[in-house]
């Protein structure tokens, strides 16, 4: 006897479509239907217009009124807000985390360090590039995690997910990733002392020249040009 097939439920839509717009599967002002997107996940319109609503609310997509909704084009203004706003967060929770930090902690993360200071000697390639965003995700899920503050975590988690924050690694010359390689590998020696000072000054030193990087790199491109989404930053 066959099963019946399994129906997808609005989380499980909304994952889909986020996925989906993470690796670029929509154009920046594409509109998505709600039809469409329906007959492709082979659910009710209903779902669908859930995971919408929700993916706006993020940030990935906005409503268009008598239009629908359309796939979110980034500024060079939202990426400075962005950063703006993890320098604020970011330095203030890894303080934290440094203070509060097990042994575990500390081992986990001069192991993803180390990992990653090996990579970026290496000539860019895709496999890298994606091996060292997983490392990188877990580098900074273990400092921002590690505060104890989970309201802060989860705004820097979504502040992260967009495709704005989303920067190529092999967009950074050698020296780009050698010097972020390096300030991870120090601030693994700042969580080692427990020192929160310290963490907190290398992470807000870490975001700034990640800053550097993007905001350069988006003042250059042409007028009219939305900002190019990509992988996510150091």
């Amino acid at each position: 006897m066959s099963s019946a097939p399994l129906t997808l439920s609005s989380a499980d839509v909304y994952l889909a479509i986020k996925t989906s717009l993470a690796e670029h599967e929509y154009a920046a002002g594409q509109y998505l239907r709600e039809t469409q997107l329906a007959e492709r996940f082979g659910v009710s319109r209903t779902p669908v217009r859930e995971a919408l609503r929700r993916l706006d609310a993020e940030g990935w997509v906005e409503a268009v009124p008598n239009y629908g909704v359309r796939v979110r084009a980034w500024t060079e203004q939202d990426a400075r807000e962005i950063f703006e706003a993890r320098l604020l967060i970011e330095p203030y929770l890894a303080g934290r985390a440094a203070q509060r930090a097990t042994d575990d902690d500390v081992a986990r993360l001069r192991e993803l360090a180390v990992t990653m200071f090996d990579i970026a000697r290496e000539p860019p390639t895709a496999a890298l590039t994606e091996r060292w965003f997983a490392l990188n995700d877990a580098f900074h899920a273990i400092i921002s995690g590690g505060a104890g503050n989970g309201r802060l975590d989860r705004s820097l988690k979504s502040m992260k997910e967009t495709p704005l924050v989303k920067w190529t690694f092999d967009t950074y010359n050698p020296e780009d990733r050698e010097r972020s390689a390096r300030q991870h590998l120090e601030i693994v020696d700042a969580f080692a002392q427990r020192n929160g000072v310290w963490a907190e000054a290398i992470v807000r030193c870490h975001i700034a020249a990640a800053q550097s990087v993007v905001l350069g790199r988006a003042s250059r491109t042409p007028a009219g040009d939305t900002v190019a989404p990509a992988l996510a930053g150091d």
